[in-house]
């Protein structure tokens, strides 16, 4: 049976850019089951844009339209749980999809245990021309297997495919506060990978299936992250303990057919997985609250201790090393 694709489609102010996009999603080699485009409220042309995209569509487009704005984590989540396909892609209003970017990743629907597939990019200015690559990691197409990644390891929403039933495991108002802006809950991609790398396999598909377009708008550059200031690594460590105290929590919420509907995931595995990255970020955090001679010590106390080592696999974590011997030396 052919499995059904689900386009996620959120738009804010996306007049400049949008009907690049939609162009780029009527044109893939293999249409999606339905659009779902959620508006946040736009008061430019953006409405204009996606009433001529609905009709010329050769699919279903549903359009959402939020009252007042929800910003973009509620925006994206809220027209997911919406989705009625097999498979649901996020879409962002200012890339440039290939044209094969659904058939490339329908090829690998089949494959057992996979619960998302992620792949590379281009990067393009405003005007579309490349001006440089974006692999996430991906060096060759490949599969890897549950909890493979580390637990605050994301790739970026645009360059996802999540399977429906991973999202509808829990529900998106119960996830927990996200590591890179502590302020809010967990963004709609950092959600969904941590998910669907927790419950199965990812496939990795070494070729750029989207242009990821950079501009002054853009919510987040390239690293899809905004820089932290050295004398705010308390802060951000305690977002990161809070933020995986959450993980663990949804993995102890889990209902208890999860084992049965999705047989790569192994509970106990993954509370062990989680509960020792929760010790290592909170063993991290007495650095911080020491004077900067004492910290010294403290790091090489915690790498020998093994705190330093990677939940999954053991392998030393140097940037994080490197980090905090940054902020012992003053960096």
């Amino acid at each position: 049976m052919n499995q059904r694709i689900s386009i996620v489609l959120a738009t804010f102010n996306g007049e400049r850019y949008l009907d690049q996009q939609l162009q780029s999603l009527l044109s893939q080699t293999v249409s999606p089951f339905e659009v779902i485009v959620s508006d946040d409220n736009s008061t430019d042309r953006t409405d204009a844009l996606l009433a001529s995209f609905e009709t010329r569509a050769s699919f279903s487009v549903r359009r959402l339209k939020n009252k007042p704005a929800l910003g973009f984590r509620e925006n994206f989540l809220n027209a997911a749980s919406k989705a009625t396909g097999d498979w649901i892609a996020f879409c962002d209003q200012d890339d440039i999809w290939r044209h094969d970017k659904l058939e490339l990743c329908q090829g690998f629907f089949t494959a057992e245990g996979v619960t998302q597939i992620v792949h590379q990019a281009k990067l393009i200015d405003g005007s579309g021309t490349q001006i440089g690559s974006l692999n996430q990691g991906i060096e060759r197409t490949s599969v890897r297997p549950a909890l493979f990644y580390d637990v605050w390891h994301t790739f970026l929403g645009f360059s996802m495919m999540v399977r429906r039933d991973v999202l509808n495991t829990l529900p998106f108002s119960e996830r927990f506060v996200d590591y890179i802006e502590p302020k809010h809950l967990i963004a709609h991609d950092r959600w969904g990978f941590f998910l669907a790398q927790t419950l199965g396999k990812t496939v990795e598909i070494a070729e750029p299936l989207v242009c990821y377009r950079q501009h002054a708008s853009n919510l987040f550059g390239k690293s899809g992250r905004r820089p932290t200031q050295g004398t705010d690594i308390r802060q951000k460590n305690l977002g990161y303990i809070e933020a995986t105290r959450g993980m663990l929590g949804c993995i102890k919420r889990l209902p208890r057919t999860t084992e049965a509907h999705f047989p790569g995931f192994r509970r106990e595995v993954a509370l062990g997985v989680y509960a020792a990255a929760l010790r290592q970020v909170e063993a991290r955090g007495n650095i911080y609250e020491l004077d900067r001679h004492l910290a010294l010590a403290e790091l090489v106390r915690l790498i020998l201790a093994g705190h330093y080592r990677s939940a999954q696999n053991s392998r030393l974590r140097w940037r994080s090393v490197a980090r905090d011997l940054a902020y012992c030396f003053g960096v």
